[in-house]
């Protein structure tokens, strides 16, 4: 209980808090001391000098200051002239906010802007919190049959036209609850059929739009808060409709000189609209367009610019303002701009609050006065009540009339006759044009017109340009504003007519007792009315109600209480309320002045009417005032009101639209368009342009050296495929050579030879020519391209010399470059052509239809031009993987051939071809036998044999001088009983010779170029994998049959991979559907969904997700830290070797995304270009625009930075996209490098994308912050490891244009094996493309770096000729740029115990290293903290001779592996199978061989096993699985070709099949 009491002292000391102030701040000599020195505060307790401690109540901890003005001097004085001067001192302490807050100090917001309307009863929502009742009758039915009417009806108390308006300012003074919601809640009022003016076609489809008012966000939520409109003005009649409520708009009003508001350049006006301050300005409906809101005059209402009457008022008022503030600094000069103007204020709000509440109030309620004033009244709520505003204060709609005299000044009582041609000005047809009305006839005349006009009677009756035509938004130019006040009722949860009067203590009434008079008179419209609410009085509408009530003697008993309620309410409540002694804002001399002015007074003021011209009470005109007006006005011999008209925003915005959504859409392709262009003119230009300085350096050997012709040149051999070349001309040949002097090609002329030679047209250098096409019948067509048009007319010169004397001749045409090349038979092209004639010829030969080139459709007609085709013993060769000058070519071709000796047909191929397909073993032996005896004597020399031998050794690369071959060939006979004497073998020999092989495989020979092997199923040499059938069985046991089992294999081989991918695709759902949701569902006070429904949460929803991917794929570039993570915990869990293809996948969620953003923002912008200036400000609130412009299509588009951008962003990501697609970036690298360079105007132009917030604050940037600064520090730590201007030690050129360097090593350079590094050389330049990587070759021991570079573009072709000349003239290498290490999976082969790698061509560069640091590490005497126990290592590659700097590394490491922790095969691609009938004669050769020389195998010289063919994974993995079943997972490493990774991957996820086995760990290199 002591608690209890001590809360009560506490609430009522709070109480009479604001009572005891004042009196404590009169008595308080030293506080009033400091106002007197100019210390002024807001109501809100701001001050602007002075400490606020100086405030704190004694002992009581109040922090605020008074409540009360300081000031106990006289505000006023009376002079002695009759022009009375108000007087206002400085001793203000506190000065009114203009945005009503701090009024109340216990409740600061009470009344304030923003506040809600009040509840004096309670809300009759139809769900009990916020909907409509739309089961009640059409607003407009309702109209129609109770308020519609005849005008000219005069008001029987002699109410005149300044009541009607002047209710208005009062209106505008107190509220402004009817401002749109936000989202815009757009209710339908249905139209009767055939109303006359919103369905004159009887269509029955007419409904007035009405929109519902704004309201608290906070409330509506649910039964106990349900929805409370708001009202943004200030409840108080603080003179708000003169200065407005905001600060800023105040500011903007004054002058700053003499305590004035700013005149414009007319004397008496305020200043137009230049500044552009948001008046309202909607379309006049007369004119049905927008206007510039420059036209306006700034007032501080927004709405006082809406028709002529309303704005004299505001005139006046303004002028009030300023007469007072003349009169203030006249008296007192010495005061300040300031206090001049808040002592004007504080007179214009005293004499408006005096006028309303004792003039207006009793002349519109028919005499009913507010109670007399007693006090201030803190506990007493301003707010102004939902039946007032939605009901009550509407009356006066009845008595405003149609039109509007305007009289002379004068006092001959002059009325205009001629307004616009018409005796008064028509309401309808001057909405929003009141400025030109005012400017053109003054105010004087409208004041005095409406001061002789009578208003319309109170009665129900409301005239037709309020009911029919009163102004709408731009989509419906006209409303009735009766309907919208029923529907305003519904929409504030009103309650119904006999609630409403239970709530102000008024009893119930029943349809006959609303008003029983006008029941009599028109009982047929009562009954229709209740037939319209089904006869149930309780759902009748308070408005409709109360209107009934009204008659004569003014508004019935519901709104005269209610009114009376309201301005009571807000009287005692204001705390500057002017009779409030308590404030000590004025004397009592003040409070007579106060008292004794009227609106008649204020008029003649600011006006030049003069006394008689105006009667002393202006809101009536009785007998004896001046000029009574000559008649009462009605809709007869009125300007006929300008019917509604409809509107679509969308008009004109057409074509725009369209052309707009096809410039998009053709800007990939536009991009398509361009690369294919690149492509082409790199096809037709036949190289990139890189090469064009290489020819210079080319040549090793100098012209004067030879006595045959020849010239540097670059061959042609398809698109964008060149080599460099020196081309010879001697007599009867021309041989194309490598610069190094090896023979790449010899064209032999024949006798009286034509040869057709077709060259670029002159001047083509400029297009990288000139090209020379020569043709010669059965090969291929040969391209060169010579340095200029002189080198071409010496090179035709040339050659026609070196046919002359054979007889022959050149027969030379010019073309141009493209038909050229499109012409030119190519080897690339030939071959394509000699493949199809393979597989046609394979099918009609076997009958295989399925071998068939289905891509290129040959008709039965075509049989036998197909074979009939023939080839030559080149293309031979090239069929059978050999050289023409290989042996066994030549012995084949002269045992096929049997008309020509320079080609075969396909018929003669295909007879040989069936016998080594379908014949016997030992027919195929004696078809071998046939070819080693030449003379057909039924024998073979025994030489001729080893010859046959020597050469296939030779063309696997077997290494053996001459007597070692012969020593083994000479074992191999004499092993199967061919004696070393014997000259001669027979047939028989032969077959004792191939006893060894296997017979249960066919034996055949590989036709490569028919890309296809027949009757050769098995693709590689794997007896030594062979699997034990006890094991085979089990693992077979093993492997699961069912497609789940297989998916949860394939799961578990790439479960690193499925893991992030399911991150990363669960991460963009998740975003998507959280911005969905977000804009679906939580933006409520948005306009969102009803404009764009779920397009726009759609959009928002891609645009998070695509955020999230533009932010995650700068991390998949960033190489130096992922090379960083690599060594850390992630490096188990992140397959950093996949962050290029992972790259790749975000790339196309984020194209998807993209795409679903821009089509959906596509259709969006239609759906915004759609809206009416409302809609607009509640879809984007942080968007200003200007009243007179309504956004097209082409603004969204083209006007606003998110448009711009937004295109910009289609293009650059078109670009970006479209260049890095496989097919460009293979072929225009370049571009591809040049076009990724706009990711950073990408990134830019996004975040630019997002700065306008007109939908939300920009979010882009929170996702990629984080990425960019990873970005930013990964290129720091690569710029920390660029190492300049290193020395190359050593440099070769070896065979496959391979290039060997080995320089320098940096002192801080440290690397680990498997990894690769980036260089450059300052030597020469190469566009956009100047670092490479390169796998490093060298241990990590090794005081050196070496890498391994093949040449297959400009920058290494360069190279390589930068170290020819260097070899060549002997002098400096080119120095080498390093940027590295960066991390690769091959790096990680230390981390299993198990580890099996896997190199394919050149792809060996990383193992040269790994391998070398395997055999170092385990022979320096650390091998125990070596993990890695067995490492299996599988060369595949097309044949060893060309690598033979690899098999040096190969044999080292055999030699210094005394652990025997490497076991290594190798794969020979380019040769024979092991059933190939040649590589059985070398198997049997290898065999004895290894034999006798301890393993090592005459190949290779290692004892490495060597296996023709390719490796079969699959089979290699279970050899591996049941070797170390002990084994939980085995790591493979692999580096190659695409196509080899592939094949490995599968044979992976093929193993992991197999259950309690070990699991293969795929870790790859792609080049």
């Amino acid at each position: 209980m002591g608690a209890l009491r001590s809360a009560t002292r506490s609430i009522n000391l709070l109480i009479l808090l604001p009572l005891l102030l004042p009196i404590i701040t009169v008595i308080d000599p030293p506080h009033t001391r400091e106002c007197a020195r100019g210390v002024l505060l807001r109501s809100d307790g701001c001050r602007s000098n002075g400490s606020e401690e100086q405030w704190k109540g004694g002992g009581l901890g109040i922090t605020s200051p008074p409540p009360f003005h300081c000031s106990s001097l006289p505000l006023l004085r009376q002079p002695s002239d009759r022009n009375r001067t108000p007087r206002a001192h400085s001793l203000v302490c506190e000065y009114q906010r203009f945005d009503g807050f701090y009024n109340n100090w216990a409740n600061p917001n009470w009344g304030s802007v923003g506040s809600r309307l009040h509840r004096d009863s309670p809300s009759s929502y139809f769900d009990g919190v916020y909907t409509m009742n739309m089961s009640l009758p059409s607003a407009r039915a309702i109209s129609d049959l109770v308020f519609k009417g005849p005008s000219g009806i005069p008001h029987s108390r002699n109410c005149t036209t300044v009541l009607a308006f002047f209710s208005q300012v009062v209106a505008y003074e107190i509220m402004a609850s009817t401002s749109v919601s936000c989202p815009l809640e757009i209710m339908k009022i249905p139209v009767p059929r055939c109303d006359a003016h919103f369905d004159p076609l009887c269509e029955g489809k007419t409904e007035i739009p009405f929109t519902r008012a704004k309201y608290d966000k906070e409330t509506g939520g649910g039964i106990n808060s349900p929805r409370e409109q708001i009202n943004e003005r200030t409840a108080w009649i603080d003179g708000s409709f003169v200065y407005s409520t905001n600060e800023a708009w105040v500011m903007s009003m004054r002058s700053y000189h003499n305590g004035r508001l700013l005149e414009g350049p007319i004397d008496g006006y305020p200043p137009l609209n230049n500044p552009h301050v948001p008046l309202n300005n909607p379309p006049p409906p007369q004119i049905h367009r927008l206007m510039s809101p420059d036209r306006l005059f700034i007032l501080g209402d927004s709405r006082v610019n809406e028709n002529p009457g309303l704005l004299s008022f505001g005139l006046v008022l303004f002028r009030w303002h300023n007469y007072n503030a003349d009169k203030i600094q006249a008296a007192h000069p010495d005061w300040g701009d300031e206090v001049v103007f808040q002592a004007a204020r504080r007179f214009v709000i005293a004499t408006l609050q005096k006028i309303i509440a004792y003039d207006f109030i009793p002349a519109l309620l028919n005499g009913v006065e507010l109670d007399p004033y007693t006090k201030y009244m803190p506990h007493v709520p301003p707010g102004i009540s939902h039946a007032f505003a939605a009901a009550a204060f509407r009356f006066p709609h009845s008595i405003v009339p149609p039109a509007m005299f305007l009289r002379k000044r004068g006092h001959e009582c002059e009325f205009r006759s001629e307004v616009g041609g018409f005796p008064a000005l028509r309401l309808c047809q001057n909405w929003w044009n009141a400025q030109d009305i005012v400017r053109e006839y003054s105010v004087d005349e409208i004041i005095l017109g409406m001061a002789s006009q009578l208003t319309e009677a109170d009665d129900n009756i409301v005239v037709e340009d309020l009911r029919d035509y009163i102004f709408g938004p731009m989509h419906f130019t006209r409303l009735d504003v009766v309907s919208s006040s029923i529907m305003r009722g519904r929409d504030n949860g009103l309650p119904p007519y006999n609630v409403l009067r239970r709530s102000f203590g008024l009893p119930p009434k029943d349809w006959k007792d609303i008003n029983p008079e006008f029941y009599v008179k028109n009982s047929e419209k009562m009954e229709k009315l209740k037939e319209l609410y089904g006869g149930d009085i309780s759902t009748l509408d308070s408005y409709v109600g109360g209107m009934l009530e009204g008659g004569d003697s003014g508004p019935g008993e519901l709104f005269t209480v209610i009114i009376k309620d309201q301005f009571q309410r807000i009287r005692d409540a204001d705390r500057f309320w002017y009779e409030n002694k308590l404030n000590g804002l004025f004397t009592p001399e003040d409070l007579a002045q106060i008292q004794a002015t009227t609106l008649h007074d204020i008029i003649k003021a600011t006006t030049d009417i003069s006394e008689n011209m105006l009667q002393k009470n202006v809101f009536f005109w009785k007998d004896g005032d001046p000029c009574p007006q000559p008649f009462q006005v009605n809709n007869t011999g009125l300007e006929k009101c300008v019917p509604f008209m409809r509107f679509d925003h969308f008009t004109g915005n057409e074509v725009t639209y369209i052309f707009t959504l096809i410039g998009l859409a053709c800007v990939p392709i536009v991009c398509f368009g361009i690369g294919h262009l690149l492509v082409k003119k790199r096809i037709t230009m036949g190289w990139n342009e890189a090469f064009d300085d290489l020819s210079v350096s080319a040549s090793v050997d100098d012209k004067e050296s030879r006595s045959c012709y020849s010239v540097n040149a670059f061959e042609w051999l398809q698109e964008e495929n060149v080599r460099q070349v020196i081309v010879e001309v001697d007599k009867g040949q021309l041989t194309v050579r490598k610069p190094r002097g090896r023979v790449l090609r010899k064209l032999v002329f024949a006798t009286d030879a034509q040869i057709q030679l077709i060259h670029s047209e002159p001047r083509a250098s400029t297009m990288h020519g000139p090209y020379v096409l020569i043709t010669l019948p059965k090969t291929h067509d040969l391209v060169i391209r010579l340095p200029s048009d002189k080198h071409l007319g010496e090179f035709l010169m040339a050659l026609s010399e070196a046919v002359r004397p054979l007889g022959g001749r050149v027969n030379a045409a010019p073309e141009r470059n493209d038909l050229l090349l499109d012409r030119a038979e190519t080897k690339e092209r030939r071959q394509d052509r000699l493949d199809h004639f393979f597989r046609e010829a394979y099918a009609r030969t076997f009958d295989e239809h399925e071998l068939c080139d289905s891509a290129v459709p040959v008709s039965a007609d075509d049989s036998d031009t197909v074979l009939s085709e023939t080839i030559t013993r080149h293309e031979l060769a090239q069929a059978m993987g050999m050289k023409e000058s290989d042996m066994f070519v030549q012995r084949m071709f002269a045992v096929t051939a049997k008309q020509r000796s320079d080609c075969m047909s396909f018929a003669e191929f295909l007879t040989v071809l069936k016998r080594f397909t379908n014949a016997s073993a030992q027919e195929k032996y004696r078809l071998l036998f046939q070819m080693c005896d030449i003379e057909g004597t039924g024998r073979v020399r025994r030489v001729e044999f080893a010859d046959l031998i020597r050469s296939l050794s030779n063309v696997a690369g077997v290494k053996l001088d001459e007597h070692s071959h012969s020593n083994l060939v000479d074992s191999v006979l004499h092993r199967h009983g061919v004696c070393r004497e014997l000259e001669y073998m027979n047939y028989e020999d032969f077959e004792t010779i191939f006893g060894d092989v296997d017979h249960k495989r066919p034996v055949g020979v590989d036709f490569r170029g028919a890309k296809m092997r027949v009757n050769l199923k098995e693709t590689a040499s794997l007896s030594s994998f062979a699997v034990p059938s006890s094991q085979l069985v089990a693992i077979q046991k093993c492997i699961p049959k069912n497609i789940f089992s297989r998916w949860a294999a394939f799961l578990e081989t790439y479960r690193q991979h499925t893991v992030i991918v399911f991150i990363f695709v669960a991460i963009n759902i998740l975003y998507f559907l959280e911005r969905f949701w977000h804009y679906r569902y939580m933006t409520e006070h948005r306009d969102l969904r009803r404009v764009m429904g779920a397009g726009i949460a759609i959009t928002r929803g891609a645009a998070g997700a695509l955020s999230f991917c533009m932010a995650l794929i700068l991390l998949t570039v960033c190489r130096n830290l992922i090379t960083i993570a690599r060594e850390t915990p992630l490096g188990e869990y992140i397959p950093f070797d996949s962050a290029i293809t992972f790259h790749k996948i975000v790339a196309v969620f984020a194209a998807v995304w993209a795409s679903i953003h821009t089509i959906g923002h596509c259709v969006n912008f239609y759906h915004v270009a759609t809206q009416s200036q409302e809609g607009l400000q509640c879809l984007f609130q942080e968007a200003v625009f200007g009243s007179n412009f309504l956004p097209s299509i082409s603004y969204w588009f083209y006007g606003t930075i998110t448009g711009l951008t937004g295109i910009a962003l289609v293009c650059v990501m078109s670009i970006i996209y479209v260049f890095a697609l496989p097919c460009f970036m293979r072929r225009a690298y370049h571009a591809f490098r040049f076009t990724h360079l706009l990711n950073i105007a990408f990134y830019a132009i996004t975040l630019l994308h997002g700065l306008p917030k007109l939908l939300d604050s920009p979010k882009f940037w929170y996702f990629v912050i984080g990425p960019i600064i990873c970005f930013i520090i990964d290129r720091i730590i690569g710029m920390r490891q660029e190492y300049k201007q290193l020395q190359v030690l050593n440099a070769a050129l070896l065979p496959s244009d391979i290039i060997y360097l080995q320089f320098k090593r940096p002192a801080s350079f440290k690397f680990r094996s498997g990894q690769w590094v980036r260089v450059s050389t300052p030597a020469f330049s190469c566009s956009f493309n100047e670092s490479h990587a390169f796998s490093l070759a060298s241990a990590p021991q090794a005081p050196t770096l070496e890498l391994y570079i093949k040449a297959v573009g400009p920058w290494t072709w360069k190279l390589r000729s930068e170290i020819m000349r260097a070899q060549a003239n002997q002098s400096p290498y080119p120095l080498i740029h390093l940027n590295g290490p960066y991390g690769d999976g091959n790096q990680e082969w230390a981390n299993y115990e198990v580890a099996i790698l896997v190199g394919g061509g050149i792809g060996v560069t990383p193992y040269a290293s790994t391998l070398s640091d395997l055999v170092l590490q385990t022979t320096s005497g650390r091998y125990n903290t070596v993990r890695c126990k067995k490492v299996y290592f599988l060369w595949v590659c097309p044949t060893h001779k060309n690598y033979e700097w690899f098999v040096d590394v190969l044999k080292n490491v055999e030699e210094h592996d005394e652990q025997n922790v490497l076991e290594t095969h190798i794969f020979v691609t380019q040769f024979f199978h092991k059933f190939d009938l040649r590589t059985t004669m070398l198997y049997i050769c290898e065999k004895h061989f290894r034999g006798e020389h301890s393993g090592v195998s005459m190949f290779t010289g290692l004892r490495a096993q060597n296996h023709f063919g390719r490796p079969n994974f699959e089979a290699f993995f279970r050899f591996i699985q049941s070797r170390h079943r002990e084994q939980e997972e085995i790591g493979v490493f692999s580096c190659g070709p695409s196509a080899l990774n592939e094949q490995i991957s599968e044979g992976c996820s093929k193993a992991n099949r197999v259950r309690n086995a070990p699991s293969f760990c795929h870790r790859f290199e792609t080049f």
